[in-house]
């Protein structure tokens, strides 16, 4: 796609940060999570996470340099705010990456009770920067070894101690466990339409 092209279709799209819709907002806060939170186990949680990483992983592998990082435009999917539709694959995977990190950096403090003075800023995961080449290796390094290092920290996950997210309000450990799994889904299914866009 001609560079012209691309901050064309950038102009159109939302600031990042901007989210998703009041309804969808509201249904994944009250219904979908508070749902989800009861019938999905902590350990549970983590393993969706991780099946989900791999999948992408899977997906990723089959691709040439030139497809991985390829921009290409995706129709709406539900999670997936208006600003994030542009992405690459390799992108996709940076931001996972981003967000893995910063949840196993973030949960496991919260969990001993400590009050996390930085809010999360959707902005800041964004994978705006230049991603390195070898941003699948690095994904699959942190997949092999995120639960090991995060559950050695961690304390009570159903403590009445919470962090907010920008979006859905406040969280405790068990519940931000929740939030990575819908997440990893919502942008497992990005990856799906990026390839599905790829081969027209």
């Amino acid at each position: 796609m001609k560079q012209q092209d691309s901050r064309q279709i950038i102009s159109t799209l939302e600031r990042a940060g901007a989210g998703i819709s009041a309804s969808k907002r509201l249904m994944a806060k009250h219904l979908m999570f508070p749902l989800l939170n009861h019938l999905v186990s902590w350990d549970n949680a983590w393993k969706i996470y991780e099946k989900e990483g791999r999948k992408v992983l899977s997906l990723a592998a089959a691709l040439d340099k030139e497809s991985l990082f390829k921009r290409v435009l995706v129709s709406r999917l539900f999670g997936l705010e208006d600003n994030s539709r542009y992405y690459s694959v390799a992108m996709v995977i940076e931001h996972l990456l981003i967000v893995g990190k910063a949840l196993t950096e973030r949960i496991p403090p919260l969990s001993q009770g400590e009050v996390l003075k930085e809010d999360v800023k959707i902005e800041d995961v964004k994978p705006y920067t230049q991603i390195d080449e070898t941003v699948i290796e690095a994904f699959k390094i942190f997949l092999d070894t995120y639960r090991e290092e995060m559950e050695s920290r961690i304390g009570d996950i159903e403590i009445d101690n919470t962090s907010p997210h920008p979006w859905f309000g406040e969280f405790n450990p068990k519940e931000w466990s929740i939030l990575g799994m819908v997440h990893q889904i919502v942008h497992r299914r990005q990856v799906e339409a990026i390839i599905e866009r790829l081969r027209r």
